[in-house]
């Protein structure tokens, strides 16, 4: 399945290919037809541990979505077309209900864990040091 639409003839890969490759593998792996030296060949091509663990995910998403979505379809190549195509994504693959969040700031990062806003202090340079209002008498 992988081998189709993808092939294995590439030297080098971007960061946005070897995703979707290993999410594909995921899903191909899911479905019964794995492939462990492609992904021992992408995982190499990340050069970070996080990078590693980036398409880790992908992997991870690709064998999640088909555990989900499989029982919908009547074969496994069924599942394959739906979720697997020339511009799949984890973010654009499977049901429209099971979209990957999107982030929430213009940084990327989802406001569970972006900076706290108590950290950004008062609306003057005193305020640090004044008492809170709940200590005051008053």
């Amino acid at each position: 399945m992988y081998e189709r639409v993808f092939g294995t003839d590439w030297r080098t890969i971007s960061d946005e290919e070897a995703i979707r490759r290993m999410y594909a593998l995921g899903v191909s792996s899911a479905l019964g037809h794995p492939n462990r030296g492609e992904f021992e060949r992408i995982r190499r091509q990340a050069g970070t541990a996080y990078g590693r663990s980036v398409l880790q995910l992908a992997f991870e998403e690709g064998k999640q979505r088909v555990a989900r979505n499989e029982s919908e379809y009547d074969s496994k190549q069924d599942v394959w077309e739906a979720l697997v195509d020339e511009e799949t994504s984890p973010s654009t693959a499977g049901r429209a209900d099971v979209t990957m969040q999107k982030p929430t700031d213009k940084q990327g990062i989802p406001k569970a864990v972006g900076r706290a806003s108590v950290l950004d202090g008062g609306d003057d340079d005193f305020s640090r040091i004044r008492l809170p209002e709940f200590l005051r008498r008053g």
